[in-house]
């Protein structure tokens, strides 16, 4: 199929605006994060936005490599989720959206793929698909715990490692310090447990 006539050419589009949109919106739950004294998970959603950039280079780039120099402007119709609130309302929030790309929108786009012959972008689709399923995992974990307030604490009661990012101080207990004893920062620079795959 003529690319320029696929759908495969509005959804890499549409992925691409997406993607550029969730990175900006991590951007802004990575400042709340901070705001609220969650100095290291503020960066681990900062790493989150840095790869749905990364996601939406690589979509521009096949929109570029497949169109030529014929792709001056894509007409897309898409909704796009705004969602304000608390740390909590959009770690849920966000936790979700991760889950409907990773099972639902970024599959229906490989498939799309697939069926007008661009192999390698419905390969394309279902990676970012297994990332997003990453993402939705540690937002899901990230808002769980921080609604139990178990954030800072081991699972079942054991003792654990606890590293301030600050300084690289080094505690072991059932719970990260309410602040480092070396430089005096608070919980929220300790490391934060989330896992990536089961």
């Amino acid at each position: 199929m003529d690319f320029q006539e696929s759908k495969t050419k509005e959804n890499l589009a549409r992925s691409f605006a997406a993607e550029c949109q969730e990175g900006a919106r991590y951007q802004f739950m990575a400042k709340t994060a901070m705001q609220e004294g969650y100095v290291y998970m503020s960066g681990l959603i900062r790493t989150l936005a840095h790869n749905e950039m990364a996601h939406a280079n690589q979509f521009f780039q096949k929109i570029v490599e497949l169109g030529g120099q014929d792709v001056r402007n894509v007409d897309i119709k898409a909704g796009y989720p705004f969602k304000n609130g608390t740390l909590l309302d959009t770690l849920k929030f966000e936790s979700e959206n991760e889950r409907m790309s990773g099972e639902s929108i970024y599959p229906e786009f490989a498939k799309i793929a697939r069926d007008e012959g661009f192999k390698d972008v419905a390969q394309l689709f279902d990676m970012v698909a297994l990332v997003e399923l990453g993402h939705q995992k540690i937002l899901t974990q990230l808002h769980d715990n921080l609604c139990k307030k178990k954030l800072y604490k081991c699972k079942d009661g054991n003792t654990s490692i606890f590293k301030c990012d600050e300084c690289g101080h080094i505690e072991k207990g059932k719970q990260a310090p309410q602040e480092c004893p070396l430089c005096h920062m608070p919980q929220g620079y300790y490391r934060i447990d989330v896992t990536l795959m089961e």
